[in-house]
């Protein structure tokens, strides 16, 4: 009953978010997306992921029916460009969804999520050299979904999320101590869950996400070398400035982030309903700008990473506690204009 309760709530809660994003001009054409090598796994949302050099790991998720433990890695460079996929050892915590992940140190970390009863707070690593995973020591508080999580300067950090309250509070992961310790300085503004990270010349930044069925407009980064979250300009059109004057669908929850030459972009998602905007962020500027809307099936639940300077999106479900999940795997190039006949 849990589980079928959780759905219902995350369904509402993300068909709210997303209707706050409407497809606008037609003339925003700057942008190409392609489609790249399927997924080799089973088709699924809510699944985990987290880049270690140049291969990017995606696992775990939820494929309508069963919660997952498979786990596959990327290459881009193979078939042309287009990517392939290797399967690799099994996670073997509990099959899961909405958990998070981060590259640390030439390692990779799986932690949080929900295996269909509970909320879990385990963590577990993963070493490339030998293809196996280790347990390490879970986070030190409730078990939580929907956070988000980014690496810098060696440690790991988890925020946000959902343990039946929605959170802001801020841990922080020593690989090396095996250690975690809640952070004085919690992400700023409003707790939230379903948020996006992303990470850019060694400052994260968390945006987007649901609070009590409203989207969440503001938008922080956390500056390491000072130990601070710094608050940027909104994500809506809150302020009496013209710059924020078409910021009518960067809103969203269950979104997907990645980064392409110190840029970040964010794509799919929800807000009230499915969007389809893509949404460039220049942190030089602290502006936003609409690209290339998504030429794909709209969804919730994807991943998004970055490798080797390109930026994709995988997986994903039209909404969540559907019967039907995505395998197809997107890349987005930023400078190559509009094609709608290479999908």
């Amino acid at each position: 009953m849990k589980s079928t309760l959780l759905y219902g709530y995350f369904v509402l809660a993300g068909a709210m978010l997303f209707a706050g994003c409407h497809s606008s001009s037609s003339t925003v054409t700057l942008g190409n997306w392609i489609r790249r090598s399927d997924f080799n796994g089973v088709a699924r949302s809510g699944a985990v992921c987290f880049v270690i050099g140049d291969t990017a790991y995606v696992g775990t998720g939820f494929d309508g029916t069963n919660r997952l433990s498979d786990f596959w890695k990327f290459d881009p460079t193979v078939n042309g460009g287009y990517g392939g996929w290797v399967q690799i050892a099994d996670f073997p915590g509990s099959p899961r969804n909405g958990a998070v992940g981060f590259g640390v140190n030439g390692k990779g970390y799986v932690a949080t999520g929900y295996d269909g009863n509970n909320y879990l707070n385990d963590c577990w690593m993963y070493d490339p050299t030998t293809n196996s995973w280790t347990q390490k020591a879970s986070m030190p508080t409730n078990g939580r979904f929907g956070a988000v999580a980014f690496a810098l300067n060696g440690k790991g950090y988890i925020t946000t999320g959902y343990d039946g309250n929605y959170l802001k509070d801020f841990w922080e992961y020593d690989p090396v101590a095996d250690q975690w310790m809640l952070k004085d300085n919690s992400l700023g503004g409003s707790k939230r869950m379903y948020a996006m990270s992303f990470v850019i010349n060694d400052t994260a930044y968390v945006v987007g996400g649901v609070n009590n069925g409203s989207l969440v407009a503001d938008f922080w980064a956390y500056d390491p070398s000072q130990d601070i979250w710094i608050r940027k300009r909104d994500i809506a059109n809150t302020s009496s400035a013209s710059y924020d004057d078409n910021y009518t669908s960067i809103e969203r929850q269950q979104g997907a982030a990645f980064v392409i030459n110190d840029t970040a972009y964010i794509a799919t998602g929800m807000a009230g309903s499915n969007t389809n905007t893509t949404w460039q962020y220049d942190p030089k500027t602290d502006l936003w700008l609409q690209r290339t809307n998504i030429e794909f099936p709209t969804r919730v639940g994807a991943v998004g990473f970055s490798v080797k300077n390109r930026g994709f999106i995988a997986l994903g479900t039209p909404s969540q506690g559907s019967l039907i999940e995505y395998d197809d795997l997107r890349e987005f190039q930023p400078n190559v204009p509009d094609n709608t006949t290479d999908d």
